[in-house]
Formats: structure tokens, C-alpha cells, sequence
């Protein structure tokens, strides 16, 4: 997590692939479940955003749909994410990161080391 760094402004607002708020338990593609959180020396939930179930189509489509979702979000966390989309997702300017584990814990570490700033 030592990358995520130097966001200018005084918040930052993160996506969590949890489906029930508690732990970062998705796939980056099959996430249907986002938790939102703005970080600004203290965390704080926006809201959970759903992705629709019946998505199908190609991969680059899905991850466009992904991208409007998560259009306001600087950093996303997910438990895996592919080559292709992780691409996808840097050269639409979002940092992405694997994880796992308690979005709670994994946010205070965030907050804790000074991560943001």
C-alpha cells in the first residue's frame, strides 16, 4: 500500500469490492458490490453502489461500465484484478490495489500511515 500516495486536496474517496461491507472479498470483474468511503484524516461511508447482474458483453465494455460507477472514486480495492483491466483502469487514471482482508482495518492502516498525504 506504500503507492498510495500524494492525492492533492483533502480528501480522498476510495471503492471497496465488499459484498457486505466488511471484507474486500471481489474479483475487479465480477465486483457487483462497491463500498464508497471518502478518507480525509478520518473515513467516512458514502454509500454502497450496485453493478447490474445481467451484464453481458465484452470485456472492455464491462470495464467501461465498471469505470462509470466508479467515476468519482481515486482508488479502488479489489481481491484480484487482471492485466487487461488493471490497464484499462490506469489509463483512466485510477489506482487500483490488491487486497484482502476487513475494510475497516485495512482503511486505518490507510489513515494511520499517513498514506494520504
Amino acid at each position: 500500500m506504500e503507492m498510495f500516495l500524494q492525492r492533492i486536496g483533502d480528501c480522498m474517496r476510495v471503492a471497496f469490492a465488499s459484498l457486505d461491507n466488511n471484507r474486500i472479498d471481489q474479483h475487479f470483474g465480477n465486483a457487483r458490490y462497491w463500498q464508497i468511503y471518502d478518507l480525509d484524516g478520518d473515513s467516512t461511508f458514502i454509500e454502497t453502489r450496485k453493478v447490474p447482474v445481467s451484464y453481458q458483453g465484452h470485456h472492455e465494455d464491462k470495464f467501461k461500465l465498471l469505470l462509470s460507477v466508479l467515476k468519482d472514486c481515486d482508488a479502488v480495492f479489489v481481491i484480484q484484478i487482471g492485466e487487461s483491466a488493471l490497464e484499462f483502469m490506469v489509463r483512466n487514471n485510477k489506482r487500483v490495489f490488491e487486497a484482502t482482508g476487513k475494510v475497516l482495518l485495512i482503511i486505518r492502516k490507510l489513515l494511520k500511515g499517513n498514506l494520504l498525504t
